[in-house]
């Protein structure tokens, strides 16, 4: 039975909440999208036969790490990762990103070249369209704060696949007690996320590179990023595989864990 550890690491930049789940072998570090939590990636490893370890750290001005009152760019997460990965000690890894983490895990293979063992990028996104970075805009600041748990349940994104178990974890995650007032708000930086998904809109895919083994795949119901966006990100990489989640929208490990999971194991199984 696979056991989950929740710590806290200190970097030279700043401190990482992060899930550990236990395992033998190489390191696989999942990285989640912004506005999320760390542990959306519960269910999903849970659906995994891989028996490796899995590592999930919350990004800077999320949960319990750092929440600089600046510093949201993409770099800025690309540097707080790479130096997480130092401070573990790790000279070889696997990695897989959601979304903004799927972006963010490309700029990490980039620097490390070779000491990845393989790439799995969920949804990437890269060079996303303006109306989708102000409709999340949109989506943050209307709502920053909730008077009860139900009013913040309305007010999830992307959610309609969601089994009423994966929205009830997810809450119990992505909310916080405010500080004055009572009720709820979210459990990250509002700021911060924005800068953040504003920086989604650069196309870094010609600054970006990685010749190792790589699995692309998107949600076959997407509606929030198009397919050709992970076509393209596909096409870039030498050693690609492009690949479609059944049954998922845009939250691919809370829209279909099971299905992700599989991706995965048979991803591992064939670089192996």
């Amino acid at each position: 039975m696979r056991t989950l550890e929740l710590t806290l690491v200190q970097t030279a930049r700043l401190q990482h909440e992060m899930a550990v789940w236990s395992g033998t072998g190489t390191p696989i570090l999942l990285i989640h999208p912004n506005r999320t939590s760390h542990r959306v990636w519960d269910f999903m490893v849970a659906a995994s036969s891989c028996p490796l370890p899995f590592y999930a750290p919350a990004l800077r001005g999320h949960a319990r790490s750092t929440w600089p009152e600046a510093g949201y760019r993409l770099e800025d997460h690309r540097d707080d990762l790479l130096a997480l990965i130092e401070a573990q000690g790790w000279s070889e890894l696997i990695l897989v990103g959601q979304a903004t983490g799927a972006t963010l895990a490309l700029m990490v293979a980039t620097q490390l070249g070779s000491a990845v063992r393989g790439l799995v990028l969920a949804q990437p996104a890269i060079a996303i369209a303006a109306q989708v970075n102000q409709m999340v805009q949109q989506q943050v600041m209307s709502s920053p704060a909730f008077e009860s748990r139900e009013q913040a349940r309305q007010a999830l994104p992307f959610c309609e696949r969601w089994s009423p178990q994966i929205v009830e974890h997810y809450l119990d995650h992505i909310l916080r007690p405010r500080a004055e007032g009572g009720g709820w708000q979210w459990n990250f930086s509002a700021l911060g996320v924005c800068e953040t998904e504003a920086q989604l809109m650069r196309d870094i895919l010609p600054l970006v590179g990685f010749a190792g083994p790589t699995l692309v795949f998107g949600g076959e119901q997407s509606v929030v990023l198009p397919p050709s966006m992970f076509e393209r990100v596909a096409g870039h990489l030498p050693r690609a595989e492009l690949a479609s989640l059944l049954h998922a929208n845009h939250r691919l490990c809370q829209d279909n864990p099971v299905g992700f999971a599989q991706k995965i194991d048979g991803f591992l199984r064939q670089i192996a």
